[in-house]
Parts: C-alpha cells; sequence; structure tokens
C-alpha cells in the first residue's frame, strides 16, 4: 500500500487537479485506488461522483476522536472505474481547532488497521491550502508527498512554505516520509509571466521539482464537471494524459507499491 499526500499551502495551485488526474492514470492501470479528501471544499469528491449530503461517513467522521467504526467504513464507491473515495466535508476544517495529544496522528492510526492492508495498493490524499492539523495528518499517514503548483508569483511563494512543513514532520513524526517532487500545473501553452515564474521555481528548488508540467487545457476541467477520469475524454488531450501518466510513475517511483 502506497500513500501519496498531495500538498501545497496555497489555494488554487491545482491539488485537486493533480489528485484527479493520478488516479485517473491509475484506474486506466487497473490499479485499485483510493482518494482520501481532506479539503472542506470537497472539489475531488464532487468529481468522483459523491453528492451531497453524504449517507454514510466521511473523512470528518473518520477523523473524529469517537468514530465508532474502521477506515473501511467510511469508503464509498466513486463514479470512476477502479476508483473509490472516502469523502470530504465542512466539517473538517474545525479539525485544527481540536487540542490533544494524538490528534495529527488519527489518519495513520486508521489506515494501519489491520482490515484495511492490502484493500488498495494506491491511496491518494487531497489536501486543503493550509499547513494546519489536516495537512499534518496526511503527511504522517503517506509514504510520500508531491507538492503541486501553478506558475504563478503566489503559488511558488506557497512552495517553499510547505517544504518546509513537510521537513518538521519528517524530522518529529514520519522519519520514512519522501519528497517525490514538485509538479507545475496550469501551464498555459502561451504567456511570459508563466514561462518566467516556471524557470524561477526551477532555478529555486532545482531537481526536486519534476521535468514535465501539466498543460492548461479547457478538457481537464471540463472532465471533472462531467465526473469522469480525464483519461476517457474523447478526443484524448495526449500532452494531458501524457503528463499525468508521467507524474503517476514519478510517485511510484519514490516508493514502491505494495
Amino acid at each position: 500500500m502506497t500513500v501519496i499526500a498531495v500538498v501545497n499551502q496555497k489555494g488554487g495551485s491545482g491539488k485537486s487537479t493533480t489528485v484527479l488526474g493520478l488516479a485517473s492514470a491509475a484506474s486506466a492501470r487497473g490499479i485499485e485506488t483510493l482518494v482520501i479528501d481532506l479539503d472542506p471544499q470537497c472539489n475531488a469528491s464532487e468529481a468522483l461522483g459523491i453528492v451531497y449530503p453524504v449517507e454514510g461517513y466521511t473523512a470528518a467522521e473518520l477523523l473524529a476522536a469517537d468514530f465508532p467504526g474502521t477506515a473501511l467504513d467510511a469508503v464509498h464507491a466513486s463514479s470512476w472505474d477502479n476508483v473509490a473515495v472516502i469523502p470530504g466535508d465542512l466539517d473538517l476544517a474545525d479539525l485544527d481547532a481540536v487540542a490533544g495529544l494524538g490528534v495529527e496522528q488519527r489518519l495513520r492510526a486508521a489506515l494501519d488497521g489491520e482490515d484495511w492492508q492490502g484493500r488498495f495498493p494506491l491511496i491518494l490524499i487531497d489536501c486543503p491550502p493550509s499547513v494546519g492539523k489536516l495537512v499534518s495528518n496526511a503527511l504522517i499517514a503517506a509514504d510520500t508527498a508531491l507538492v503541486a503548483t501553478e506558475p504563478s508569483f503566489m503559488a511558488s511563494r506557497g512552495v517553499s512554505k510547505i517544504l518546509q512543513a513537510i521537513e518538521t514532520i519528517q524530522r518529529y513524526y514520519n522519519p520514512a516520509l519522501t519528497v517525490a517532487g514538485v509538479l507545475i500545473g496550469r501551464v498555459p501553452a502561451q504567456g511570459r509571466e508563466a514561462a518566467h515564474r516556471t524557470a524561477e521555481i526551477r532555478e529555486a528548488l532545482g531537481d526536486q521539482v519534476l521535468p514535465l508540467v501539466v498543460p492548461q487545457r479547457a478538457a481537464v476541467a471540463e472532465a471533472a464537471g462531467d465526473r469522469r477520469p480525464i483519461h476517457q475524454v474523447r478526443p484524448v488531450v495526449t500532452e494531458v494524459v501524457d503528463a499525468f501518466d508521467a507524474a503517476l510513475d514519478r510517485v511510484l517511483a519514490a516508493v514502491v507499491v505494495s
């Protein structure tokens, strides 16, 4: 079981799009995948066909101190082949106000349950735009972190902050956590600003930045709105599909799927 947290402390940096793209690539390969939506905005959950209000448990209940079940009890079928989801919930935003020992380790404890082992070879965690307890839960539970960003001034500043947060988690909570890299997405076909910011991010972070980028295409948003994987869009959006396939290869190379 490989657990990948997709993070950035800035909103609008393409985290949910990246999670959906990776899930689409995994689905196309027949890899049973679970998406855990820790973002109170619930964009990934809705793109996977979850209808609100949800009947059953969500990620908010799963992370509650008095959750009565196991992680499997919070798993819902999605509208995609080979992909299930623990849906997000607006109540997730309340977790940052919860005090007490072990709050940041609840997700890892849930995923360590014996009934869980072997069910999903790949788990993708969509994180909120913060460095609070939800992101800490994701990073402590994860095998590797992928930083999603876009080629803009504010987004590039967020990358440095989330990398610092990852270092803190590695030092104190999860020394086995690796960083798969920084994935630049929503890259327009033309534009000096995007090219400048992309070069700026590469210069600042070097080899941590994946050599590929995810191009900005209307089909990506349309696929999410239609609640279907980008790999099933016709005609095929080759440059986007190839980018997410390569990104999945990169994150799986950081840890071996077991």
